[in-house]
């Protein structure tokens, strides 16, 4: 495999990005902090999220100081501990980011919720950060449980739309209140019309809670939820998850980023987006035990899978390519109101 790309300073994990096709270039946020605060597992308590900019991930331009904390917790914020990851959508007028961060105050300190921040320019140094908190509800679980394997989850939102049915829709990964312990890890979904996602994005209209994505009963997380399509029109819904939580029949305990293969994902379409949640026939596109989590498929690298470095910190390729093709993640027609 190629070597992991290392920031000059900081240590580096999960990331995201939005390709700019004018410019051949892939701007990428990548959480960072410290790396003294490594060794005790600190890191994920104090990180930030970062700017950079690549046009192959085979290099990676770090930029300037500045670029490290171009979205930090707020001062007076809900959003007061530490930022983990998100997504990034290009939006007619501007720029939106999709984030995790808890509120030190709530429950254990770990409740998980999605905030929003905006900007007009992909090179700001300082995003805007919005009121908006969207938490968990309905079947998904709003806070940690005593006895179970891992803390709350509501965290790493994924944006897709499906534009003929003027709807958008967002994955996330989560946890049932109706579960078996240590087995109740699931991907949420939620959706919004078109014509209320600017009163979304703001805080002042609800999304829809639908049923899960994907509710197996095998695994304590599914982490970083992704969804892609096969060239013959299939779908692929994509997670990661370590290997000490996966307990799924079809994988042989491997952990890192598996999926399900989604035969008919609208079916028919006008009834909308139905997914298979029971089922547990999850495939391993790259285990654990290949050093690279939390990782991304990049369609425009031949759906190339690429992740960071879980020995060392930075971002790196696979070399391993699925030729997966991307969800229409296109909202350049709407306008939003901040």
């Amino acid at each position: 495999m190629p070597p992991s790309m290392q920031h000059p300073s900081r240590h580096v994990w999960d990331f995201w990005y939005h390709f700019d096709a004018l410019a051949g270039l892939f701007h990428i946020f990548y959480l960072n902090a410290d790396r003294s605060l490594v060794s005790s597992g600190q890191h994920h308590f104090a990180s930030t999220v970062g700017h950079a900019v690549t046009s192959n991930f085979d290099t990676i331009d770090w930029i300037a100081e500045d670029s490290l904390n171009i979205l930090k917790p707020p001062p007076g914020h809900w959003a007061n501990t530490s930022i983990w990851s998100g997504d990034v959508i290009k939006v007619k007028n501007g720029y939106l980011m999709f984030y995790t961060s808890r509120d030190s105050n709530q429950d254990d300190g770990l409740t998980q919720n999605i905030g929003v921040a905006y900007t007009d320019n992909l090179w700001s140094t300082q995003w805007q950060v919005l009121d908006t908190r969207i938490q968990p509800s309905a079947v998904y679980q709003t806070k940690s449980v005593a006895g179970d394997l891992t803390f709350h989850a509501w965290r790493d939102p994924f944006l897709f739309r499906l534009a003929e049915q003027n709807e958008i829709y967002m994955l996330v990964s989560a946890k049932l209140v109706d579960g078996t312990m240590g087995r109740n890890g699931a991907i949420a979904v939620l959706t919004v019309a078109d014509e209320n996602f600017s009163n979304a994005v703001s805080g002042n209209s609800d999304w829809e809670y639908l049923p899960p994505a994907a509710q197996p009963s095998c695994y304590a997380e599914m982490e970083v939820p992704q969804l892609y399509q096969h060239p013959q029109g299939s779908h692929e819904l994509v997670f990661s998850t370590w290997a000490k939580y996966d307990f799924a029949p079809t994988t042989n305990g491997l952990g890192g980023l598996q999926s399900l293969t989604i035969p008919d994902l609208l079916n028919p379409p006008k009834n909308g987006l139905t997914f298979s949640p029971l089922s547990q026939n999850f495939h391993v596109l790259m285990p654990e035990n290949q050093g690279l989590y939390a990782c991304r498929i990049i369609p425009e690298l031949d759906g190339e899978i690429i992740g960071f470095d879980s020995q060392t910190g930075g971002i790196r390729r696979s070399g391993i390519k699925t030729n997966l093709k991307a969800m229409n993640r296109d909202f350049s027609d709407l306008m939003i109101t901040i």
